[in-house]
């Protein structure tokens, strides 16, 4: 029964696997591999109206399987795995699809490092969803708690990263939280470190997470900025593990370009080892910017995961994606939208520096992305990797990168040209190769 992606599951709420009967089974599964003789799990979610049934669902059969559950509520992805980590759980779960609207949701399972679990595991797991779900005598099973200081440890911790004694108090933000889990935990911290904070997407219910807003949808961010006259424009997604930034002028600034300047911040600093970890869709432009620096550039498959493992092997401090999950392990295992936003924010407090400056040696080749929907159709791995081979023989400068998403029935494609024209002519002939062979 193969049912993880790239991120936990993920699917439309009320098709497989994200019902309330799977969920419950799934849970069980966990249960039986993560912590077999009981212990605690940590739940949190995002601002999803099927959040709540999703809770709900998980926390019955965690509690029937002899664990007792802590419930946190909504709140960002990386304050949940903050939180199982500092305090002793045995697992947490993340309720949410991300960046993908209502109609969707998923689930996250990190361990007791705050890390998501490896492919092993989730292997084990699958194998559990054939034995039949747990359910101990009433004397064994476990209880759920509702934490009441979640919110309070996260922004402690961003706090404590940024502890400078100058604050943030001439600086103008424009902060866009997608109508998701950082809602209020972001203005919060923001506010409180003396920033004036002009927040949009701050008032969820339920059904507009991500929907014209947030990193995936910057535009009505860039255009606050640019009215606005703002210092900085802060992009997260709808569970704060994404960050988009948005300059002075209302630029937009992606992951790649957010992992540059993260390496200018660090690179005269004793713990950096000149090593900056990207995926395969990491602009090549990154690549040789970072080898004028002296630093290199270290690829892993796409997903936080992924990057986090390679960070492990080359003993990176610094990782992420084009699409801004963005890791900084001095501080945490896991993408962290706010976290990513302090330490820029703090060097630019420290050194007086705006963006373009910590840009400046930065040349980026143009990307193109787009999807081919698959909904119902079978495309080959072989299939792919042959029409990617042809399409790439076709770019004379840049990559060509054909995959198929591990959340949605899509095939992504990524071209690096700064031609658009032959940008044009190379997706057409591989929209049409995928087309013709349904």
């Amino acid at each position: 029964m193969n049912v993880f992606g790239t991120d936990g599951i993920r699917g439309k709420v009320g098709d497989h696997p994200m019902t309330v009967s799977f969920t419950s089974a799934f849970a069980s599964a966990i249960s039986a591999v993560l912590a077999p003789t009981g212990g605690k799990v940590v739940i949190g979610k995002d601002t999803r109206r099927s959040g709540y049934m999703f809770e709900s669902s998980l926390e019955s059969a965690f509690v029937a399987s002899g664990l007792d559950v802590v419930l946190l509520g909504p709140l960002p992805s990386p304050a949940i795995a903050i939180y199982t980590k500092e305090t002793d759980a045995n697992f947490g779960i993340i309720i949410s699809a991300s960046h993908n609207s209502y109609e969707y949701n998923g689930i996250k399972i990190i361990n007791s490092n705050g890390e998501k679990i490896d492919s092993q595991l989730e292997n084990e797991i699958e194998k559990k969803l054939l034995d039949e779900p747990i359910t101990k005598t009433s004397e064994n099973i476990g209880k759920a708690t509702r934490s009441a200081d979640s919110r309070d440890m996260y922004e402690s911790f961003l706090t404590n990263v940024f502890n400078h004694k100058r604050t943030l108090t001439n600086f103008k933000l424009v902060l866009d939280c997608s109508n998701g889990a950082a809602y209020k935990v972001a203005p919060s911290i923001l506010s409180k470190l003396g920033a004036e904070i002009i927040p949009i997407a701050c008032s969820p219910n339920g059904f507009n997470i991500n929907k014209n807003c947030g990193s995936t949808n910057p535009e009505n961010i860039i255009n606050t900025v640019k009215a606005l006259k703002a210092d900085l424009g802060i992009a997260l997604d709808g569970d704060a593990d994404r960050i988009l930034l948005i300059d002075e002028n209302g630029k937009c600034l992606n992951g790649d370009q957010i992992l540059y300047m993260l390496a200018m911040i660090n690179k005269d600093k004793p713990n950096f080892n000149s090593k900056v970890v990207g995926t395969i869709l990491t602009n090549s432009g990154l690549e040789s910017s970072l080898n004028d620096q002296n630093i290199r550039l270290y690829r892993s498959d796409v997903g936080d995961k992924n990057v986090l493992d390679m960070m492990k092997k080359t003993g990176s401090i610094i990782g992420g994606e084009t699409s801004g999950h963005i890791i900084n392990s001095e501080y945490s295992p896991t993408g962290d939208g706010l976290l990513t936003a302090l330490l820029i924010l703090k060097d630019m407090v420290e050194n007086n520096r705006k963006t373009e400056d910590l840009l400046s040696g930065l040349s980026l080749l143009h990307q193109f992305n787009e999807n081919i929907n698959i909904e119902g159709r079978s495309i080959s791995e072989s299939l792919i990797h042959e029409i990617n081979n042809k399409a790439s023989k076709m770019l004379e400068k840049g990559r060509v990168i054909i995959r198929v998403s591990g959340t949605e029935p899509i095939i992504r494609v990524t071209i690096e040209s700064n031609d658009q024209d032959h940008f044009n002519h190379i997706f057409s002939y591989i929209e049409s190769e995928l087309n013709s062979n349904e």
